[in-house]
């Protein structure tokens, strides 16, 4: 039966299944680090989690936490956001006080009527709504949300509760 496909000479690709040439370091927006496996690892232990218990909440296998804390596996970036999220809500009475992100980073009104963080009235939760759309990371002031100044107050409280808490009932902080 004959067919409609061009024959290509031995070894070369069909035009349509040619790789495109390397993307220059101009085209390539640099991406933030990602968690590494001790900041997993402490995070988990923030928690107060198990690794089984921890998978259960992300929806992973124990094998996927072990991995991740050893370093094996790079923690997905949708892990990540879910960790972060659930650390600081687990922490909430902790964070009371803080101010919304839309006041700290002084974000204009034009800028904060399309913002999904305002519209939700969830200020402490801006770097897990927006990404890059928010004001500071526009004004180039941080190169992610989470080297934006307000997710780095947020979780420095998180961390002072966990070693008042720690001290409170004889726990061994985390590093």
């Amino acid at each position: 039966m004959p067919t409609n496909k061009k024959a290509t000479p031995r070894g070369s690709v069909p035009a349509a299944q040619t790789p495109a040439p390397p993307a220059t370091a101009m085209e390539v927006e640099p991406r933030p680090a990602r968690m590494d496996s001790a900041t997993f690892s402490r995070l988990r232990r923030l928690m107060r989690r198990s690794q089984r218990e921890l998978a259960d909440v992300l929806g992973v296998s124990v094998k996927a936490v072990e991995s991740y804390e050893q370093g094996w596996r790079r923690v997905p970036a949708n892990i990540e956001r879910i960790l972060y999220f659930l650390l600081f809500k687990l922490n909430e009475d902790s964070l009371q006080g803080e101010e919304d992100c839309w006041v700290a980073t002084k974000c204009p009104d034009s800028q904060r009527e399309n913002c999904v963080a305002a519209l939700a009235k969830e200020g402490r939760f801006c770097w897990f709504f927006t990404g890059r759309l928010c004001s500071t990371a526009a004004r180039g002031e941080a190169e992610s949300c989470y080297s934006c100044s307000v997710f780095a107050r947020l979780l420095e409280r998180v961390n002072e509760s966990a070693g008042e808490s720690a001290r409170k009932d004889g726990s061994a902080t985390c590093p």
